[in-house]
């Protein structure tokens, strides 16, 4: 395995770890004078509230935007001209309706950050 890619792996488990604990130590901080919710009990709802929105920040936001719509002009605009063989507007909006454009390290983060704080939940519990 690729020493670079191991780097990064440990980084981002370490990033999440050390925001999983500032999260668990909030939670001991807030919720000890609450008798209906434990510090553990927070840290499973934060985990799982983390998890999912990691999992919507990495999928991101595909399809069809600003430049796509100014792209697609553009390609009208030279297909009205040209006489030779260019990409219409349909190709372009064909080719872009799927790119996912998510924000990877960030999703990983709170995916890891939530899976150790419901870690953390089971070890507290």
């Amino acid at each position: 395995m690729n020493t670079n890619v191991v780097k990064q792996i440990v980084a981002l488990a370490s990033v999440s770890f050390m925001v999983a604990t500032v999260f668990f130590f909030l939670d001991i901080q807030f919720f000890p004078t609450l008798p209906y919710m434990k510090p553990s009990d927070a840290a499973f709802i934060e985990g799982i509230l983390l998890i999912l929105s990691g999992l919507l920040i990495f999928i991101g936001s595909g399809g069809i935007g600003p430049t796509s719509r100014k792209a697609a002009m553009l390609a009208s605009a030279t297909k009205a001209i040209s006489d030779k063989e260019v990409i219409g507007p349909s190709e372009i909006f064909r080719r872009d309706s799927w790119k996912p454009k998510g924000y990877t390290r960030l999703g990983l983060v709170l995916i890891l950050t939530g899976v150790f704080l419901i870690i953390m939940y089971f070890a507290f519990a």
